[in-house]
């Protein structure tokens, strides 16, 4: 059957004989039998035939269907292989009577096959008691089917449920009952071809048309054993397998390096769609945590092989069903295809388990593996701006970023974004020298707070030789002001609105927060010409990750009103599509979510909203450690108490290799200062140093990140060209922890 002809195959009228009673026997005999004149089946071993009940699905049950797809596919990952069932919590001998046993066991039949065989008891594959009653079920259900005696009882399987898998048919039973449909049993007998058709070692010829071999397949290992693969050793994976199966949790093999295998022995035996998911990403995740760290080969030691392959030994020999698999021939065991001996193909301890050896190998940085490092990656310059380098798999530079064109309102008004930025910087400069000559002349008190570091820097700018530049080349009269400001869209509003206002914020008469929270202010100005760029930056480069992995977890430090994240959402998500596995909007306080979720309506099924105060450990928060692929940190980090501290708890949060985003100022402007320096959270860093602002250049950046273990700036993406340049999308990467051994503190690598 495997080879079955291109042609159009005609079966009507003809003498058919099938050999074997496997799968694909069980799904061709009731297809083949109503147009047949004649169907012969040659079986050697009965199978335990389950239900399928596969039937056609109207457009409801579509969506029902589809609606519950998450909640359906987290169930089967849950499940030991890999199905969309869920155990039932009975036991045979638990309820004990016949006649409720009988009746937990009809309603799985008539629920069909994975059903039957998982939702029904428990200990059906581990206790042998309990496996005959579901066996000799199965086998009542033969003999009710099957009006020939004869014929029911030879379809009937005299060893344990479960040690061949149970195929799933449709009237496989029922087919046995047509007249033209002759069963032959060569349990005991051996056969041969001849012209006329197929002569029985005892000597009894069955002339037929057509005959059709259904085997059996050469399961886990045959596939790849005809691809002619050599190792490091200069040994074939036949040969090397001939010897002992090994592998690494079914994905990789000691001696070929870098070859992952998905599909292959060692896999656990189910639902393949379920476990191939999972191999694809902890193969996708080795794959990257290579580029990341500039790694060519990935090599498994034997020691971790053979420890795996024992534990997969250990588990199938521990199954009562394990010695009746080999003595039937079983293809779990390999014993399907004659002169292979017997070895078990399959993991069988579920598939939770197998999948925590994975994320445990992840989570240990790949201590079972061995990596060679890029020839000459040691070597390089550290300097990497005007080359490609991979940031999260991602191919990228600062000139792919800062190329983008990005519609800003300085063009509506005739300006370069950086002659605005020149104008609105002398602007902020003519209220900052207004509000200081004010406080002076009134002698006003300045309330002794965070507000006293702020007049000190208001003071020392509006006497600085670049303070008085930009105040001489500003209007000198409020109505000419308002004019200016009047076209500058919304930072022109921003000022407009805190510059006269800066005496009482100064003398603490008026709230700050009021001013720029009034109409959504600080919303608008983080997407406004002073924040578009770098948020921009960031949403392209989220885009292009997203748009090699669908599967991506990101989180969000610091949301607040949404303005990164709406940008992020515009680039990747335009029609509301679902771009990420998660998106994870947090901030200290709840308070903004109201705004976020308003914001961000059209994309409300893809967030999920959680506090987070990103000063503290993330994981006594809820968070799972090392879980996210990327971290965005959009003008936030500079605004808390230590910046070590803090980059520390994020690198918490970030798998190895995963990304850093942070957008932050990277110079104190005219602008800035006048419209954040009012706010307490500017002054957090006063204590590490931080007492003219909070800010810090790429240079400092990379220094904190490297302490926090982090990989430094990989990439530094700039607003605006020199000497206007005070903004920019930093990338960095998280690099694996190193287990502290001896007491020897961890490094990074």
């Amino acid at each position: 059957a495997s080879n079955w002809p291109a042609h159009k195959v005609h079966f009507h009228g003809k003498r058919i004989a099938i050999v074997g009673t496997g799968s694909t026997g069980v799904q061709l005999i009731p297809k083949l039998a109503p147009v047949a004149k004649e169907l012969t089946v040659f079986q050697r071993s009965p199978n335990y035939v389950l239900p399928g009940r596969n039937h056609a699905i109207d457009d409801y049950q579509a969506v029902d269907i589809k609606k519950n797809h998450d909640m359906t596919w987290k169930l089967a990952t849950m499940n030991l292989a890999g199905h969309a069932c869920e155990a039932s919590g009975k036991t045979v001998k638990y309820v004990a009577d016949p006649i409720k046993i009988r009746q937990i066991f009809d309603r799985g039949w008539e629920r069909g096959c994975f059903n039957f065989q998982m939702e029904t008891f428990d200990d059906i594959f581990m206790d042998p008691e309990s496996n005959e009653q579901a066996a000799e079920f199965i086998r009542q259900k033969i003999r009710a089917i099957v009006q020939d005696p004869g014929k029911a009882e030879l379809l009937c399987p005299r060893y344990p449920f479960g040690a061949k898998r149970p195929p799933s048919g449709h009237f496989y039973y029922e087919t046995f009952n047509r007249p033209n449909v002759q069963l032959v049993d060569i349990s005991k007998d051996e056969i041969e071809l001849n012209e006329k058709g197929i002569r029985t070692s005892s000597g009894v010829a069955y002339e037929v048309d057509m005959i059709i071999f259904a085997l059996g397949f050469n399961s886990g290992t045959g596939a790849l054993n005809e691809i002619h693969i050599r190792g490091s050793q200069d040994k074939s994976l036949r040969e090397y397998w001939m010897e002992s199966l090994g592998t690494f949790a079914g994905i990789l093999v000691s001696g070929f390096p870098n070859m992952f295998i998905v599909c292959g022995p060692h896999m656990p035996a189910g639902n393949q769609p379920t476990m191939l998911e999972i191999a694809v990403n902890w193969i996708g995740k080795t794959i990257r945590h290579m580029e990341n760290n500039r790694l060519t080969e990935v090599k498994v030691g034997e020691k971790a092989v053979d420890t795996w392959s024992a534990h997969a030994d250990e588990i199938w020999k521990s199954a009562f069903i394990s010695g009746p698999a080999v003595e039937n021939r079983s293809w779990f065991v390999d014993r399907s295809i004659p002169g292979k001996p017997p070895k078990i193909m399959f993991y069988f301890g579920g598939v939770q388990n197998w999948k925590s050896w994975l994320d445990n190998e992840i989570g240990t940085g790949w201590a079972s593996m061995e990596f060679s490092l890029l020839a000459g990656a040691d070597e390089a310059e550290e300097d990497l701006s005007d080359h490609d380098v991979l940031i999260g798999g991602v191919p990228i530079t600062p000139e792919i970023l800062e190329s983008v064109v990005v519609l800003l309102q300085s063009d509506q008004i005739g300006m370069s974004p950086a002659e605005k930025f020149n104008v609105v910087s002398a602007a902020c400069a003519r209220y900052m020298d207004w509000a200081v000559k004010e406080v002076q002349d009134g002698g006003l008190a300045v309330r002794k707070d965070h507000r006293a570091l702020w007049w000190k820097v208001l003071q020392r700018f509006v006497e600085s030789d670049s303070g008085q530049a930009l105040i001489q080349r500003s209007p000198n009269t409020k109505d000419k002001l308002d004019q200016l400001t009047s076209k500058l869209g919304v930072e022109g509003e921003a000022i407009a609105r805190i510059g006269p206002e800066l005496v009482r914020m100064l003398t603490g008469q008026t709230n700050p927060l009021f001013h720029v929270l009034k109409d959504d202010l600080l919303f608008r100005m983080y997407l406004s010409d002073e924040g578009a760029r770098p948020n921009r930056y960031m949403a392209d480069y989220t885009k292009m990750m997203t748009s090699q992995r669908k599967d991506l977890r990101i989180l969000e430090v610091g949301a607040g009103t949404g303005g990164t994240t709406f940008q992020v959402f515009q680039a990747c998500s335009a029609n509301g599509e679902r771009f990420c596995s998660e998106y994870m909007y947090t901030d200290i306080s709840n308070g903004f979510f109201k705004t976020g979720e308003s914001t961000l309506q059209k994309w409300e099924g893809l967030l999920t909203f959680k506090t987070l105060n990103v000063e503290n450990d993330a994981v006594t928060q809820g968070f799972e450690e090392h879980g996210y692929d990327l971290v965005i940190a959009a003008n936030v980090v500079h605004a808390t108490t230590s910046l070590t501290h803090t980059l520390s708890n994020i690198h918490k949060l970030l798998r190895p290799g995963g990304v850093l985003g942070l957008v932050e100022l990277t110079r104190l402007t005219p602008y800035f200062n006048m419209a954040f320096g009012p706010l307490p959270g500017w002054w957090l860093g006063v204590d590490e140093g931080r007492t003219e602002s909070p800010l810090q250049s790429a240079e400092q950046w990379s220094e904190q990140l490297q302490k926090a273990g982090f990989s430094g700036v990989d990439l530094a993406a700039y607003d605006l060209p020199e000497p206007e340049r005070h903004s920019a999308l930093m990338l960095s990467t998280a690099l694996a922890a190193v287990p502290k051994t001896n007491g020897v503190a961890p490094q990074v690598t």
